[in-house]
């Protein structure tokens, strides 16, 4: 069984420091979901940053099977990895760089832990406005992925960094299933997504991740972000490249690499 006190603190440092790890940290991986989340929190508590918002990961039943998981995660996003676009990121050189162009949430109402589920329009209504965005996700483990979502979730749940743009306007009224958006990297149109790959509509993992903190005792707070999902899978991008996700009338989020 691992140390989820410990594991946690290697995994900080790691983020913190820049570097990648050649093993989980005490030498196993989590071997269920219980015990993936356990590090999780423990990241949480320990990283001794402010909570600016959630991400929903593995929302599309490909991923999934994947990532050999039965369900979608959520996990935490700190505030000093929550930037505005355009942004510039330095990340190790063995980096995944890992993007996924999705939208995203800033709650305007506290929704909090209750035993009733939440539904989709207690949920929207407590939105103040929505966002396209974009997600760095990496893993500070050298194979992590090859172990699969259960080490995705308990490192940072695969985060690296959380980009946003705009606000959009009269959002309400937009098909978030229909939205489409174009990944650009050095210029190329490298893949194409669409709002539907989100659990069938972006709302409904925001829903998703409202109930998932409810039932575990946890809050969306007035201010904290949601970022929903992949709208495309993960296309990991070369060092040093220029990145803008297009999402047309949307806008753009746009992202530098240093390295």
């Amino acid at each position: 069984m691992i140390d989820p006190a410990s594991a946690a603190e290697a995994l900080i440092q790691a983020r913190t420091s820049y570097t990648i790890l050649e093993d989980f940290p005490g030498g196993k991986y989590p071997a269920n979901v219980a015990e993936a989340y356990a590090v999780l929190d423990q990241i949480e508590e320990q990283f001794q940053l402010p909570v600016g918002g959630r991400k929903a990961a593995f929302t599309a039943s490909a991923g999934h099977k994947a990532m050999g998981v039965d369900s979608a995660a959520c996990g935490p996003l700190f505030s000093p990895y929550i930037i505005p676009s355009p942004a510039n990121l330095n990340l190790p050189a063995d980096s995944w760089r890992g993007l996924e162009c999705e939208i995203s949430f800033r709650m305007a109402a506290n929704l909090p832990a209750r035993d009733a589920a939440y539904t989709i329009d207690e949920v929207v209504a407590a939105v103040g406005s929505m966002h396209p965005a974009l997600e760095v996700v990496d893993s500070r483990l050298a194979n992590g992925a090859k172990h699969g979502g259960l080490a995705i979730i308990a490192d940072h749940c695969g985060n690296a960094a959380f980009v946003y743009g705009d606000a959009v306007e009269n959002w309400r009224d937009l098909d978030l299933a229909a939205l489409k958006v174009d990944l650009k990297v050095n210029g190329e149109t490298v893949i194409t997504g669409s709002g539907d790959a989100v659990m069938g509509n972006p709302l409904n993992s925001l829903t998703w991740v409202a109930n998932y903190l409810s039932a575990r005792g946890k809050s969306l707070k007035v201010g904290e972000w949601v970022t929903t999902g992949s709208m495309m899978g993960i296309y990991k991008a070369p060092a040093g490249s220029s990145v803008v996700a297009d999402f047309g009338a949307l806008g753009v989020v746009e992202l530098e690499f240093a390295t």
